[in-house]
């Protein structure tokens, strides 16, 4: 600090500063202008000498002896404790300078010599010595070669262990004393300012031969230097301010950020216990003016929750002792909102000492905190659901750990399931459908995880914990980021055993059903194949017999009454109603043209009497050849193409028909269709699953073509005239006909 006047000797100016730099063989000089600016000098380089152990030795002036004491008492010298320990030693000039009379410099280095074995002797490491030299300016014996004298001392000191500091008062010593002065020593202190002296001539030059020629050089050298010196002030100046504009700069973009950050940011001064910056957040977080905060930095504890308060407060308490912070807490704003905040502090490293500045950012995190409650509420909802399913749930990561797993899973393995790979080497499985043990990389789980793959209703059987064999059915999704790359996967699979011998069981009853079924109309198309015959060759002969016998009984009707003939002739014609119907019956029931001429004949047949009888025009594409098939299969198509032109009559109210015929070498197609008033869908679904008492005709067509390994499907609409198509496929042999 190169303040004018500054004799501050607090405990951390400058000058003490450079008074505590101070080290042996250093010769310097102290050129003061009043009292106070003597003793702020003189008095803390006595103090500093005492305090690191060092002899201090202090030559007065005349008079000023009790006043030297004064000051040393002022700065907290205890001088007579120092002087009774030998620390310090006050002394006159006249048994020093001016001992015998005048002075003589060769005296004074004898006087300093010993002094200073003396010191050593004592155990003092170092001597230190200053003395005032008001003297001077009133003149001396031999004070002719002071000058010599203040030149040589630098010699002196510089080959003993000891500083020295010479006191000249600038009010009593004429300027050509102050600038020899300033001449033989090479540190000036002025001012309250400690300087290297630029000015200073060395012994050698001032007191040798050819002096002028060598200040000459000398000067010539300190111009340069002082250039030098001053070029760099220039440069360190013009650094410090782009270093400010810098600084500035990076302050302004500082400010802005944390103005404009969502965050509240602030800093906290400890030694003043106040806040020195917070961001414009703080009144939007917090519902409270940054003002206030600058005025008391403990004034956003009020708006804290009182049941998170003590919590704060003891945050506080740890930053003090430099520990970083991070606390959850809860903020009342002024019109009664609640929000929750996360506030970190990091204490700002010091190169030395205690911590000065914590620095903090405070965020909301209301909505976090909110979606974290709703995760949470959502977690627990999808455990309570996990735990309710009867089916087994796991969660594995590609690991093979599992993450999340179901205690129906556990049920199921009779156990708990370890995580790992290995598992899937140690499990016992196979594939339900070939019984083939499965491989640790083909359980479902594997290749959703490690494939990509998405298995649904696989069937495996495994052998649990318990040595309980079971069939399970099983499924797994991959769990895939958002660079959809698979990062485990989700299994999901259900005990399926019970199901499966129930399953084996009802296909059993059903098989036994189906058989019993096709037993049944077997004996059906027996049974009418029997009546037809029976009618045919008993009951139609019987008429043929009656109607014979009337006849006969006709030709002698000539003794019989009108109304007897009458009788005799309606007798005959009914009985040739009779066998006609009989006839028809017999045929309807099973036509002779099936077993003896075929599919074809029948179909034919029936057809021309069906569009008699219902005056429905039908159309019929046939093969031209066709050979002969099963018995049952002929029968089958027959009764199919039989019930449904009898549905068309009855239900559809359609004019026409067709009836389509098809074979290649595996597969024979029938198609019956109407364009005719078509079939509700609900009513069709209802006719098709044979529910109740309708459809019963329907049902039994596809029950007649199941059991020839065929299948039955109708088409509807009633939606305008597209009517309704009777479809069966079936599947033919290669030997039939």
């Amino acid at each position: 600090m190169n303040t004018a006047h500054n004799t501050n000797t607090g405990s951390d100016s400058p000058l003490l500063a450079a008074l505590e730099q101070l080290s042996p063989h250093d010769h310097l000089c102290s050129i003061f202008d009043n009292s106070e600016e003597h003793f702020a000098v003189a008095i803390p380089f006595v103090r500093i000498g005492l305090e690191r152990g060092e002899k201090c030795i202090y030559i007065a002036d005349d008079g000023t002896e009790a006043v030297v004491r004064d000051a040393m008492y002022a700065e907290g010298i205890d001088v007579e404790r120092a002087i009774a320990t030998r620390s310090l030693v006050l002394e006159r000039k006249e048994a020093a300078y001016l001992k015998h009379g005048s002075f003589d410099p060769e005296r004074m280095f004898t006087f300093w010599a010993d002094a200073a074995a003396e010191a050593t002797s004592q155990g003092f490491p170092v001597l230190r010595a200053t003395g005032e030299t008001g003297w001077v300016s009133r003149g001396a014996p031999g004070l002719d070669r002071w000058m010599e004298y203040e030149s040589r001392l630098t010699h002196m000191l510089a080959r003993h262990n000891w500083c020295a500091l010479c006191q000249y008062d600038r009010q009593l010593c004429p300027p050509e004393l102050i600038l020899d002065v300033i001449r033989t020593h090479s540190t000036v202190i002025y001012r309250g300012t400690v300087c290297r002296n630029m000015y200073h001539v060395p012994p050698d030059e001032l007191l040798g031969p050819s002096s002028a020629a060598r200040e000459v050089e000398r000067l010539l050298t300190t111009i340069r230097e002082r250039e030098e010196v001053e070029s760099t002030l220039r440069q360190q100046r013009n650094e410090l301010r782009r270093s400010e504009a810098h600084l500035r700069e990076s302050e302004a973009r500082f400010r802005q950020i944390a103005e404009n950050i969502r965050e509240v940011f602030w800093v906290r001064d400890l030694a003043c216990d106040q806040v020195t910056f917070v961001s414009p957040m703080y009144e939007e977080v917090f519902g409270r003016s940054c003002a206030s905060l600058y005025a008391n930095a403990g004034s956003f504890l009020d708006a804290i929750h009182i049941d998170d308060r003590p919590r704060v407060e003891a945050s506080l308490l740890r930053q003090r002792d430099g520990t970083a912070t991070d606390e959850r807490y809860r903020v009342i704003r002024p019109d009664g909102s609640m929000r929750w905040i996360r506030d970190r502090a990091f204490p700002v490293p010091e190169p030395a000492g205690p911590i000065k500045y914590i620095v903090g950012v405070a965020e909301d995190i209301s909505e976090q905190t909110r979606s974290d409650e709703e995760l949470q509420r959502s977690e627990h909802l999808l455990r309570l659901v996990l735990d309710a399913l009867p089916v087994g749930v796991l969660v594995v990561d590609t690991s093979g750990d599992i993450v999340l797993g179901n205690p129906a899973a556990q049920r199921i393995w009779s156990g708990s399931i370890r995580s790992g790979l290995d598992r899937y080497a140690e499990s016992q499985g196979w594939w339900h459908a070939t019984g083939k043990k499965i491989a640790p990389g083909e359980w479902p789980s594997v290749r959703a995880f490690a494939n990509g793959e998405s298995p649904v209703n696989e069937i495996i059987e495994i052998e649990a914990f318990d040595g309980v064999r079971k069939i399970l059915q099983t499924s797994a999704v991959p769990i895939r980021d958002v660079s959809e790359r698979p990062t485990g996967a989700v299994v999901v699979f259900e005990d399926i055993s019970g199901r499966m011998t129930a399953e084996r069981k009802l296909n059993d009853s059903y098989n036994q059903m189906r058989n019993l079924t096709g037993r049944l109309m077997r004996a059906q198309d027996d049974e009418r194949r029997r009546i037809a015959q029976m009618l045919h060759e008993t009951t139609a002969q019987d008429l043929a017999a009656l109607k014979m016998l009337l006849g006969r009984l006709n030709r002698t009707v000539d003794h019989l009454s009108a109304g007897e003939r009458s009788a005799i002739t309606e007798s005959m014609s009914l009985a040739e109603q009779s066998m006609s119907d009989i006839r028809t019956l017999s045929y309807l029931l099973h036509p002779p043209f099936l077993d003896e001429m075929g599919l074809l004949s029948a179909l034919r047949w029936y057809v021309g009497g069906f569009a008699e009888r219902s005056g429905i025009t039908v159309d019929l594409d046939l093969p031209e050849s066709f050979e002969r098939l099963p018995l049952d299969t002929e029968t089958a198509l027959f009764r199919i193409v039989q019930e449904s032109l009898i549905n068309i009559h009855r239900h559809a109210e359609s004019e026409t028909a067709r009836i389509r015929l098809r074979r290649d070498a595996e597969t024979l197609v029938l198609e019956v269709e109407d364009r005719g008033r078509g079939i509700p869908s609900a009513s069709l679904e209802h006719i098709m699953s044979g529910e109740g008492g309708v459809g019963v005709g329907i049902a039994g067509m596809c029950e007649r073509i199941e059991q020839l390994g065929g299948r039955l499907e109708i088409t509807s609409s009633d939606r305008g005239p597209t009517g309704t198509t009777v479809r069966a496929w079936l599947p033919l042999l290669q030997d039939a006909g």
